[in-house]
């Protein structure tokens, strides 16, 4: 970043929060989609180590952040499933998820 966004000048600090939701679901997508061009589909998506950096404690968010990008991801034909007690996201074009995956899910 050379510079600072004009999006943070002080009079605009109500909006704060609603901008800071729209960069972590920017690097939400992010974050997936280099997983899952870099790993095998038996390796699931660290989600709680993404929030906890993020997002941590807003919960209600996370889910609605989560599912949002479950059905992006499932209208480019990838199935999705969470596991470990929704700490982790399983992206598989199989039609059973990974061995590893346990029963769970949002």
């Amino acid at each position: 970043m050379i510079n600072f966004p004009s999006k943070l000048n002080v009079r605009n600090k109500n909006n704060f929060k609603k901008l800071h939701y729209e960069r972590t679901l920017c690097y939400f997508r992010r974050e997936l989609y280099e997983h899952i061009i870099k790993n095998e589909e038996s390796v699931y998506f660290e989600l709680d180590l993404f929030f906890n950096k993020h997002m941590k404690n807003e919960t209600e968010q996370i889910q609605i952040m989560v599912e949002m990008v479950i059905k992006e991801l499932n209208e480019l034909g990838w199935k999705c499933k969470t596991s470990f007690g929704n700490t982790a996201l399983f992206i598989y074009s199989t039609e059973n998820p990974p061995f590893t995956c346990y029963e769970d899910g949002f």
